[in-house]
């Protein structure tokens, strides 16, 4: 088991993971009634934030909820606040996306479950894997991987992930996504 305690969450795809739930919002539906293909990938982004921190956390205002701007809300895996971290001197860019919709999401109230794995580090990046899924693990809705690349900002080339960083993301690293089609 990676990192910490499970939080006994399920998830049909993954052993162990970060979650964090989010609200949808009214606007985040379309004409059918289904959460929008575009925000779903914005609801990958708010949860790799709430659960990586900041990646601008050395220019985010100092009221900005946790520890480096790592939510509250996020249970299970505790992820290494490298990006915060490193917030200063570098840009965490993405640098592709990946993602399946598997079932459309039909709007309503409540929270989805976004659950993250950390699946693979490089020398200057890091892919994280994401499930949106019902938080009870009764449906799984989108499957995604997110390639973060560390950018020096004074060089604005790619920076390697040091020893320290790696060593912390490697000891969360868990397995990756099932994408369907194998992108790499």
């Amino acid at each position: 088991m990676m990192g910490s305690m499970h939080s006994g969450a399920t998830d049909p795809l993954l052993d162990d993971f970060t979650r964090v739930l989010l609200e949808l919002r009214w606007g985040d539906m379309d004409a059918y009634g289904h959460v929008n293909n575009v925000t779903q990938l914005r609801l990958l982004e708010e949860a790799r934030v709430r659960a990586l921190g900041s990646p601008t956390h050395s220019s985010d205002a100092p009221t900005t909820p946790g520890r480096h701007g790592v939510s509250d809300a996020v249970s299970g895996v505790k992820i290494p606040t490298i990006f915060a971290d490193a917030s200063a001197t570098t840009e965490l860019l993405v640098a592709s996306h990946a993602i399946e919709y598997r079932a459309p999401m039909p709007y309503r109230t409540g929270p989805v479950a976004v659950d993250l794995v950390i699946s693979e580090v490089r020398a200057a990046s890091v892919t994280v894997g994401y499930t949106i899924c019902e938080p009870d693990g009764s449906q799984v809705y989108t499957v995604a991987e997110t390639v973060i690349v560390f950018i020096d900002i004074a060089s604005g080339r790619p920076r390697r992930l040091s020893e320290a960083e790696t060593a912390a993301m490697e000891s969360v690293l868990g397995t990756a996504v099932p994408l369907r089609r194998a992108l790499r």
